[in-house]
């Protein structure tokens, strides 16, 4: 007859188990991973979203349309369901202004994150398997057509990481131009996001002069119109990928890529 001690060794197995099965094997170390996402926020929930990004393991995400609170729970929910303890900083976007923020098409987003319209939480987060460290988030000139944006940067793995939700209606020149000058430097550089351009815009020549694209022939559409999610590398190679596979937790699909030092 077994002893109490075996059972509750047994037990505990059981109990560890699921957690264990549900985690992806360790990434190369000799790579990073870096995916970006928007993720619909309002019309899906982290639970969803780290469901997909459980399996690619990326070191590095970026993330665009999400909550303050919905970054910190998608973290939460990587690190008690997927074994995968992520970092995360939060970039939101709002408010830059007073004025701003009270702007009919902005003051819709403080309710969808459960806030005032005046103090939005709303826009990008890094999550990491690394430290994060540098954060900051840097406004793009205020749009009244559209909600604020702009791209938060912060440093992982000796790597700048820019993440960016660019607006629309011929905003996107100016504010891709803006980006790649923030993106400008010696240092190994990953500029990523939602640019809401074709791969064909003339818009993204800025970045495409100083940087390298992980998906240049723009072959993997992220949206069911094509592609308009990017990343962009410097001082970085591709080792494996790209990628984009579907899912149905959002209108858009993740693109990821393995990148390592390079030239």
């Amino acid at each position: 007859m077994p002893t109490l001690g075996r059972v509750l060794a047994v037990l505990l197995a059981l109990l560890v188990l699921p957690a264990c099965a549900t985690s992806p094997p360790p990434a190369d170390a000799s790579t990073l991973r870096v995916m970006t996402w928007n993720v619909q926020s309002h019309a899906h929930e982290p639970s969803e979203w780290a469901e997909v990004i459980a399996p690619q393991r990326p070191d590095v995400l970026g993330v665009q349309e999400i909550c303050f609170a919905e970054a910190l729970e998608l973290a939460a929910v990587l690190r008690r369901d997927h074994g995968l303890p992520y970092e995360v900083v939060p970039g939101p976007i709002r408010p830059p202004t007073p004025e701003e923020a009270n702007a009919p098409v902005n003051a819709a987003l403080g309710p969808a994150c459960d806030t005032p319209a005046d103090a939005v939480e709303f826009g990008l987060a890094v999550l990491a398997l690394s430290p994060i460290t540098e954060p900051a988030v840097i406004t793009y000139p205020p749009d009244r057509r559209d909600e604020q944006r702009g791209y938060l940067t912060a440093r992982v793995a000796g790597v700048r990481v820019l993440v960016t939700h660019v607006g629309l209606d011929g905003v996107q020149a100016d504010q891709l131009r803006r980006l790649a000058e923030a993106a400008a430097g010696a240092d190994p550089v990953v500029v990523m996001g939602d640019l809401n351009v074709a791969p064909d815009a003339p818009e993204l020549a800025p970045l495409r002069a100083g940087l390298a694209e992980v998906d240049p022939d723009g072959r993997l559409p992220t949206t069911a119109s094509g592609k308009i999610d990017y990343v962009f590398l410097r001082g970085l190679v591709v080792a494996g990928g790209p990628d984009a596979p579907a899912t149905t937790a959002s209108d858009h699909r993740p693109l990821t890529a393995d990148l390592r030092p390079g030239p």
